[in-house]
């Protein structure tokens, strides 16, 4: 099941209790409803797939699988990932892509030069490449995000699959397309400059910045000739790398990458929130170095590159964001079940984005599939793991406007929490209607909090509606063992009359709807 169709109307909210019997913590909020933070960007709703372990092969794409079409795509698992209705498809990589050569990938299956897959082990046939992520992508409804080869590729051969996918004229790589049965153009729009240049244990060869930067323009000049619309991400790094790369690239960097991976220590769960938290800093610090090193609109750009620069304010790309427990199975331990408390984790990331929606264009979940995925695969069965239903339940909530929001919630204080808050709270709103969407993670293992919400105006919102994501435990999880049992429940309540506070229950994951009446 896609998870879907999990709603149950008339949920008992009556008399919330905290479960251990205590009474509820207590937190406030209050909503500035004349300063909007930003405009949440659809692009935050992205998935990635890569040629790791069992994400592509074994995953989304399974030659000869009863459950695969005459294509090879998973039946089952297409469901599940457009369940998500994910608005962006990063591909090829990762780590991968130093070592991807987008040519192997194209043409007849039979014909396509197989390799060792010399980053993640084992050999890779190219069954699975442009064409084919392509299709994927249209099947999503979803926008492609190529990354292109900084390794051991050049930038004429970046340049050369941009043509391939994007070009219109009589020239070779277009129609080479054109003979691969694809008359019209992809139309790609995201490319991503290379991927964590600046690691050294990658067989990339750019971990100095200047020495990417160099070759960074170089690329950027291929591509944007081929293609004058191409929306360029570009590899960050520590704070140093960041400052050299917007400094010198910022009239041509339509986005700068960030990638986040967080753990917990297993004893204690709760210690996943800190780190989750941590991400809000970190993009707060590269806002900060955006302004100073960049100007919102771009000026005196020389005619001469014959390709216009960034029409909007740099923006953050998080386009490898997960959560990365040792100890799991499969291709470097990648394969790992995720229990309640990630899922609340997962839910934080969102309203962290949402939070920061000024400055955060677009985010990437790596992986959606077996690796650190939503989705899990056997042979013969597919499960939505527990973070599968926050990804989508945000993305069927929340508004596409960001109010910025002050919390006085109290901390967690369990095991290894740190001074991690209760509740994490972001706050939307529906350009197209003025509804508005509360989303509050109760984070809590056991207690309740009860929330005032009184700076809601009641003259002009009239609360509608409650949805409710939770599970019997922090420590519940889906599993392929069990593939028709879900741990996961979806409520729904009717809302009428005012709504002074609200209890939101011990590890839950809510939102809150209301309806503009008022002007």
């Amino acid at each position: 099941m896609s998870g879907l169709g999990l709603v149950a109307k008339g949920s008992a909210y009556a008399a919330v209790r905290s479960l251990t019997g205590q009474p509820p913590l207590d937190a406030s909020i209050e909503i500035d409803f004349e300063h909007p933070e930003g405009t949440v960007d659809d692009g935050i709703y992205g998935q990635f797939i890569e040629h790791l372990g069992r994400a592509i092969n074994g995953g989304i794409f399974d030659e000869g699988s009863p459950l695969s079409d005459t294509a090879g795509i998973r039946q089952d698992v297409l469901q599940k990932v457009q369940g998500l209705q994910p608005s962006i498809l990063r591909y090829p990589g990762g780590t991968f892509t130093k070592i991807y050569h987008w040519m192997d990938g194209i043409g007849p299956r039979h014909e396509r030069r197989s390799r060792p897959n010399l980053i993640w082990g084992g050999v890779e046939d190219n069954h699975f490449g442009t064409d084919e992520a392509i299709a994927y992508a249209r099947l999503l409804k979803a926008d492609a995000y190529f990354a292109v080869n900084m390794g051991s590729g050049t930038a004429e051969e970046a340049g050369n699959w941009v043509e391939y996918c994007n070009g219109t004229q009589d020239t070779y790589y277009a129609n080479l397309r054109r003979k691969n049965g694809h008359a019209d153009p992809f139309k790609v729009k995201y490319w991503g400059i290379g991927n964590e240049e600046a690691a050294g244990p990658d067989i990339g060869r750019l971990q100095d910045v200047k020495e990417f930067v160099k070759e960074a323009w170089l690329y950027t000049k291929a591509i944007k000739l081929q293609d004058r619309e191409a929306k360029l991400i570009l590899c960050g790094a520590d704070d140093a790398w960041n400052d050299y790369v917007l400094k010198e690239m910022g009239p041509v960097c339509d986005y700068i990458s960030m990638h986040h991976y967080v753990s917990s220590d297993k004893q204690k769960p709760a210690s996943l929130f800190p780190q989750v938290d941590s991400m809000e800093q970190l993009i707060l610090t590269l806002k900060g170095k955006i302004q100073t090193h960049t100007q919102e609109k771009v000026t005196d750009f020389s005619k001469w590159f014959r390709f216009p620069p960034r029409n909007n304010a740099v923006k953050i790309s998080i386009d490898e964001l997960g959560i990365w427990e040792p100890g799991g199975s499969g291709a470097y331990e990648l394969e790992e079940y995720y229990t309640w408390d990630h899922a609340l984790g997962t839910a934080t990331f969102y309203n962290i984005m949402i939070r920061q929606s000024a400055v955060v264009g677009m985010a990437t979940w790596a992986q959606t599939v077996n690796v650190l995925a939503p989705i899990m695969t056997s042979k013969t069965a597919s499960i939505c793991q527990t973070i599968y239903y926050p990804m989508q339940f945000y993305r069927q909530h929340a508004g596409n406007v960001s109010l910025k929001t002050a919390v006085n919630t109290p901390n967690l204080q369990v095991p290894g929490s740190k001074d991690a808050k209760a509740l994490d709270i972001a706050v939307t709103r529906h350009d197209s209607d003025g509804s508005l969407v509360v989303f509050g993670v109760n984070r809590h293992p056991a207690l309740a909090v009860k929330t005032d919400l009184r700076s809601i105006d009641a003259k002009k919102y009239k609360p509608v509606a409650v949805f409710e994501l939770n599970a019997t435990a922090i420590d519940a999880m889906n599993t392929l063992s069990h593939p028709d049992k879900n741990v996961v429940t979806s409520t729904e309540k009717k809302l009428s009359g005012a709504l002074n506070d609200y209890t939101f229950p011990a590890h839950s994951i809510t939102a809150i709807k209301y309806r503009y009446i008022g002007k």
